[in-house]
């Protein structure tokens, strides 16, 4: 365990409820960064909440809003706190954005009808989530930009068998945070290195001594006056 986070978790552990470290760490074991999600210039902080939510309750990790129309401070109503387990990572434009992703090895996919790009977008199901991947949502009002389509990797749909074919933003988030765990957690099943999926062992520790400090109230004062180092 790396030093700083080791006496961060050293201090705060004895100041938690044993239930509540109980629950962090079962969360913390399933937590994964190999589907992120990314939400381009959403305007409803409701429905971004909402998506929040779900993201956080299939354990993902990793969330990139990109030049949010609305300061992003989440209704905390409706994400009921999911904003603090979460990474949110803010991005300025769209093409750093995805540098960024693609620098971190994922595949980036953006939900859309077919108008607009020459494929026909390919089925949630059928895309190789084998692969680090990266869902991207657009407005609620006028879908993903025309900037953001040719930057990304390819398009998906949601299949609606139904007359709507389309859906809220924070259900078809939902959807697919649901099926991307489905996927991951299939193939863990079939990988000779299940883990491979899940937080590294460094982040698992930076995430734990985050969430340790979330959870003891006025935490920074209390690693001050013990002498402890916070992690940067």
């Amino acid at each position: 365990m790396a030093p700083q986070f080791a006496e961060t978790i050293a201090r705060l552990e004895p100041l938690v409820e044993p239930r509540r470290l109980e629950r962090l760490r079962a969360v913390l074991a399933t937590r994964s960064d190999h589907v992120t999600f990314v939400f381009e210039r959403m305007v409803d902080l409701h429905n971004l909440s909402a998506a929040l939510r779900s993201v956080d309750a299939f354990s993902f990790q990793d969330v990139h809003l990109v030049r949010p129309e609305a300061e992003a401070q989440v209704a905390r109503l409706i994400a009921r706190g999911a904003e603090r387990w979460l990474s949110l990572h803010r991005h300025e434009s769209m093409a750093g954005c995805v540098a960024a992703l693609h620098a971190a090895g994922y595949r980036v996919y953006a939900s859309r009808l077919a108008a607009g790009r020459a494929e026909a977008p390919a089925a949630l199901e059928a895309l190789d989530f084998g692969a680090r991947t990266a869902l991207l949502f657009g407005n609620e009002h006028d879908g993903v930009s025309d900037e953001t389509l040719a930057l990304s990797d390819g398009i998906f749909r949601i299949g609606t068998p139904g007359f709507a074919e389309s859906l809220n933003l924070s259900v078809a988030a939902a959807i697919c945070a649901y099926a991307a765990r489905r996927a991951i957690d299939r193939l863990a099943a079939e990988s000779a290195d299940p883990g491979r999926f899940l937080l590294g062992a460094e982040r698992r520790e930076a995430l734990y001594a985050d969430w340790l400090r979330r959870s003891v109230r006025r935490s920074e004062d209390v690693l001050e006056h013990l002498g402890a180092r916070t992690p940067a």
